[in-house]
């Protein structure tokens, strides 16, 4: 028997508020890592600061939920490595669709057959994890038994733990289980070969890498550089001024969070209604007053006011060359070149993003520009000043967010802190949210883009 991963189930309930950001509930008996309470550097003891190499920086913990429990289902998971399936990549489950026939009591819905959209060339540079662009999340608390056919008595073929991602074939009428005749055929990949089977609906969720929707987005950004330069908000660590808060709320209705932002009025005054415009997000000066730059924010669908300080005129994103859409709806991204009215897939992968609620933010929506990358960044623990970990190569598109890889935590020895290595793989990833803000990579591809993306001419948008 395969030992199962002791992870309460997630809840995959999705509430859709009245603005473009809603929440998902927290899988039951977990409860992220206490927010951390924003102070500006300047502001931070100078006896707390430490002195750090060129190129590293600390921020708040990036950690939704602990780290440790990140790693406790990664850990438990891999102690079944040898009994463990895999989901197969896109050339493997193309030929599965292929040379599947009909089966008894298999009534097909739906076939899934996504292929990369010809408008997209294929130019992939990163293959560690080559996943199928359909796919299915387990997230049955004890995993899951694939079976020869969609009835609830039929042979077992292998079985799944939780967390696992296989490869979506079809979505098919069965027999009835729990109120529910719908269920999933799979695809996947083990000692004896390449395998299928059925999984019923209630042990999982269909995800896919949404390339249309991508390719949706890229090209309204591309539209907008056409016609001119965009400028970007400058807020980090509110280093140009903190914001009016309005009430004690870390985020506006919107979700986009005070600390980090910019305030846009509807008028060229400071007593007119505003909302908040955070750090990094793309906007372009239609013109300027004394203390105000008009301005129109493609994000929002359109123009405000803001105070000068907030917006250099002079830095720009002039040229569209690279771009990473992060879908957080699906949990996954995937990486693009543009090239004069062609666009080039470079990389697809898992990723986990930002969980909304009392104690962490989510990543917000958007299109941001690419700020700066660092090799690596620090992060504090919840509620103090000390040093937690850190997150390795670090690309920052808004306040103290960053597309990186795994955190790191410090181990400590003797009171010094001893750095433990590189953790490449998190078997979280690609599953739910799980961060504060950031959006969590596997290290090598966290270190592929870091390499790869042009920090002038790069963007990073965020969907829904």
């Amino acid at each position: 028997m395969y030992k199962k991963i002791t992870l309460a189930l997630f809840v995959i309930m999705m509430i859709v508020l009245s603005s473009c950001a809603y929440r998902r509930n927290l899988p039951p008996d977990e409860t992220p890592a206490p927010r951390q309470q924003s102070t500006p550097a300047e502001d931070v003891p100078k006896e707390d600061r430490l002195a750090k190499p060129q190129g590293e920086a600390v921020e708040e913990n990036i950690n939704g939920f602990n780290l440790e429990d990140d790693l406790r289902i990664t850990e438990n998971t891999q102690e079944e490595e040898e009994n463990r399936i895999s989901y197969l990549n896109q050339q493997q489950k193309t030929e599965v669709l292929q040379e599947i026939g009909s089966k008894k009591m298999n009534t097909v819905l739906q076939e899934y057959s996504t292929t990369l959209p010809e408008t997209i060339n294929d130019a992939i540079q990163y293959f560690q994890y080559d996943i199928s662009f359909d796919y299915f999340l387990v997230t049955a608390e004890e995993g899951a038994e694939i079976l020869e056919n969609p009835a609830p008595d039929a042979t077992v073929v292998a079985q799944v733990e939780s967390l696992e991602k296989l490869s979506l074939l079809q979505r098919v009428e069965g027999e009835a289980l729990e109120d529910s005749s719908i269920w999933y055929r799979v695809g996947f990949e083990d000692d004896n070969g390449v395998g299928e089977g059925y999984l019923h609906a209630t042990t999982g969720v269909p995800r896919n890498f949404r390339f249309d929707r991508m390719e949706e987005a890229i090209n309204q950004l591309r539209q907008q550089v056409a016609q001119g330069d965009l400028h970007f908000v400058s807020n980090y660590k509110n280093q140009n001024g903190a914001p009016p808060q309005k009430g004690d709320a870390a985020v506006d209705a919107y979700g986009y969070r005070v600390y980090h932002s910019a305030p846009a009025y509807q008028q060229a005054d400071t007593n007119s209604e505003f909302r908040y415009i955070p750090d990094g997000m793309l906007v372009r000066i239609i013109e300027e007053t004394e203390e105000f730059y008009h301005i129109d924010v493609p994000t929002f669908g359109g123009d405000y006011y803001i105070p000068k300080q907030y917006i250099d005129p002079d830095v720009t994103l002039s040229r569209l060359e690279h771009v990473v859409v992060v879908d957080r709806d699906q949990q996954n991204q995937a990486s693009f070149e543009l090239g004069e009215d062609e666009l080039h897939l470079v990389s697809y992968t898992l990723s986990t993003t930002g969980i909304p609620g009392d104690f962490s933010f989510e990543t917000t929506l958007g299109s941001y520009k690419v700020i700066e990358k660092r090799d690596r960044f620090e992060y504090l623990e919840s509620g103090t000043q000390d040093i937690a970990g850190y997150a390795p190569f670090a690309v920052r598109f808004t306040g103290g967010a960053y597309i990186h890889g795994v955190p790191v935590a410090y181990e400590k020895e003797d009171g010094e802190k001893i750095d433990p290595g590189l953790i490449e793989y998190l078997h979280t990833i690609g599953t739910f949210p799980r961060s504060n803000m950031c959006v969590r990579n596997f290290t090598s591809h966290a270190e592929f883009l870091h390499n790869w993306i042009n920090v002038e001419n790069g963007a990073v948008i965020v969907i829904e």
